[in-house]
């Protein structure tokens, strides 16, 4: 009772925040009685001077889940508790400056707060942990770079390619709490429409290994210290969008274990695997008529990786590597019916290779730096955590529909079929339990939901909910019914 009063008095302080600040903008953009102003001299909080912009958002976020990690009504954690519920929730706060060195140089900072409230499982700590503040933006932005037609970005940054397939996500294992890359990124505008990014990454799983957060708390935003490049161009010059790249990604294990996540030995082989790949790929994007459109993308991964399976426990050090040779896919055909309901449909196609145990080589496809629920909220990184922590030996044919009943909602769904290419996993145990198939493919069906609805321009929410009914594929007791739920808002100040 005690919790749920206190997660009540912090929703309400929030909100009452939010509300407050929003008044004040307010009243700084229209002052009663005046001539309106440009919005740099009435902004005080966004332009509070002219060498300085800033901003701040609030996402409040509640979760509830069943049978996420284990597909088991029964599962238990090492005390006897009830582990097939989840309930929590998460707030997290961010604010951001930027400082203008002059026209074409800035600096960026992003500071950002998130800490949750636990109901279920029962294992988890029933109070309020306020965690730590993270720096998780500080870099150096220059236009016209060394004047030439180029932008350069060096430090803590942000960074989505395309349409975030292999990059996106930095930081994985903190959830949607950040997303950065400690990286140096040059975009050369080539011409018009096109453009080459390159990209140094230098990411380390520890999130204090540069800049130390406030009241830190030991926490690892990634499998394994990572070192990368990546080249990447975009042609736009055309009907049909064009996409090149070649990307560089070395893997090496932790070696300790964290607050979140990596919490035993066993997670930690699990995890966290040495690799040194080569992936190279491109994609095509373009209207067929006024109503269909498409895009395909694909890419092949050579180099060396330790296999998805190897661990401690079955004699094979999990940071001994084999040749590696993967492959990965994606295809997406949409039709718009051009209606006043915007209405969509499509069908979407995407395989990744997983690894033959039966062959000295690893063909598991790695999703390198895409490693974030593009598809699914529940099937990563929940389910996928049964496995090795990734979406991968996968094949997923998908329908879906999309439509806006009116300007301040968009509706999503899709029905999605998932199959396993190699039983990578069979007659592994959980706890004892033999979880996979020796010779069944069928990982089961899954629904998602999206609804998004925008109240204003500051303030927006959406609801999320998924169902998974697994195949044969898992083996009993390992073959339950899973469901997920979330429920968001999110203000913009």
């Amino acid at each position: 009772m005690a919790q749920n009063g206190t997660k009540m008095i912090l929703v309400l302080v929030f909100l009452l925040a939010g509300l407050f600040v929003a008044a004040q903008v307010q009243a700084a953009e229209t002052p009663a009685g005046a001539a309106p102003a440009s919005a740099q001299e009435s902004d005080w909080f966004h332009n509070p001077e002219p060498w300085l912009e800033q901003g701040a958002d609030f996402r409040f976020r509640e979760h509830y889940g069943y049978n996420w990690t284990g597909l088991n009504d029964d599962l238990r954690d090492p005390l006897g508790n009830n582990a097939s519920d989840w309930h929590w929730e998460r707030y997290r706060t961010r604010l951001w400056d930027k400082f203008k060195l002059d026209e074409n140089t800035s600096v960026n900072t992003r500071f950002t707060w998130e800490f949750r409230t636990y109901d279920n499982p029962e294992s988890a700590d029933q109070h309020t942990d306020f965690d730590e503040i993270i720096m998780d933006n500080l870099n150096l932005n220059m236009k016209k770079f060394l004047d030439m037609p180029a932008t350069a970005i060096i430090g803590r940054q942000d960074i989505l390619l395309s349409k975030g397939w292999l990059v996106a996500d930095g930081t994985p294992l903190d959830g949607s709490r950040t997303f950065y890359y400690d990286a140096a990124r040059l975009t050369f505008d080539l011409a018009e429409k096109t453009k080459l990014d390159a990209i140094y990454i230098r990411n380390m799983p520890n999130s204090d290994w540069f800049l130390k957060p406030i009241n830190d708390r030991n926490k690892y935003v990634t499998q394994e210290q990572e070192q990368g490049a990546i080249l990447y161009l975009t042609d736009k010059s055309s009907p049909t969008q064009l996409e090149g790249y070649f990307m560089y990604k070395n893997n090496n294990p932790v070696d300790a274990l964290a607050r979140n996540t990596i919490t035993t030995q066993a997670k930690l082989e699990q995890y966290s695997k040495k690799a040194e790949s080569y992936t190279f790929g491109g994609a095509a994007s373009a209207p067929i008529n006024e109503n269909w459109n498409y895009r395909v993308e694909g890419a092949v991964q050579l180099g060396e990786s330790a296999s998805p399976y190897a661990s401690s426990t079955d004699g094979t050090p999990y940071n001994k590597t084999e040749d590696l040779m993967a492959f990965g896919g994606k295809g997406d055909l949409e039709y718009s019916f051009k209606d006043e309901l915007d209405n969509r449909l499509h069908v979407v196609y995407e395989y990744l290779s997983g690894d033959d145990p039966d062959t000295d080589e690893v063909e598991s496809f790695n999703p390198l730096w895409g490693q974030w629920p593009q598809w699914s909220e529940l099937y990563q990184p929940y389910v996928t955590s049964m496995e090795d922590g990734l979406v991968s030996n996968l094949h997923r044919l998908a329908f879906g529909h999309k439509f806006k009943p009116n300007k301040e909602w968009e509706i999503f769904t899709d029905y999605h079929l998932l199959w396993a290419e190699e039983n990578t996993f069979a007659g592994k145990t959980i706890g004892g339990q033999t979880a996979f198939d020796n010779n069944s493919n069928f990982r089961g069906q899954l629904l998602t939901c999206w609804a998004r609805y925008t109240f204003s321009k500051q303030l927006k929410g959406n609801l999320v909910g998924e169902y998974m009914m697994p195949g044969d594929y898992y083996t009993a007791p390992f073959g339950d019914e899973a469901l997920y739920f979330h429920f968001t808002v999110e203000y913009m100040f």
